[in-house]
């Protein structure tokens, strides 16, 4: 899939997920659903939730991470697919095990690029950069830089399962 298809995809997603979220009444506000985790590093924020009925036993999620400077996420794995855009701040990333697919913004007119990453690769996201994490790729990110890093997520997940899961 193209990374154009792959980001109006995304967009497909969170519109999805926000006509979905109002039609049920499940909406979650941002403000006291706002949950630290990481150790107090990272406050992640669950914009829209929902059941779709497309797809039984499933969660999808809007979420808003903000990564404070110095903070690094242990390595983990989603439970599930997530699909996740790096809307301000640079973050250090880089997959433990496994592949992850990742679409670069577009810069100085130069069409987006898409690249793979492997076990052991670390690239720095910036703005407009998108990774697509699916089940079982163990992977972590850093902030390394002086400035929160805010990323948009979507996510799709069995119902009841963790966003993510430390791997040792």
């Amino acid at each position: 899939m193209s990374s154009m298809k792959t980001r109006m995809m995304l967009a497909l997603w969170v519109a999805l997920i926000v006509v979905i979220a109002a039609a049920q009444g499940r909406h979650e506000s941002t403000g006291s659903s706002a949950t630290p985790a990481a150790g107090g590093g990272v406050t992640r924020s669950v914009l829209a939730a929902a059941t779709p009925a497309a797809v039984p036993g499933q969660s999808l999620q809007l979420v808003r991470y903000v990564i404070r400077p110095g903070t690094t996420l242990p390595a983990h794995v989603h439970p599930g697919t997530q699909l996740a855009s790096i809307e301000s701040g640079e973050l250090t990333y880089t997959v433990v095990r496994g592949e992850i697919r990742v679409e670069r913004a577009a810069a100085n007119g130069t069409p987006e690029s898409v690249e793979t990453l492997t076990s052991g690769e670390t690239t720095v996201l910036r703005p407009g950069d998108a990774v697509v994490e699916t089940e079982g790729n163990v992977h972590l990110g850093e902030n390394l830089s002086g400035d929160p890093v805010v990323i948009l997520a979507a996510t799709l997940l069995e119902a009841g399962q963790p966003s993510s899961i430390v791997v040792d």
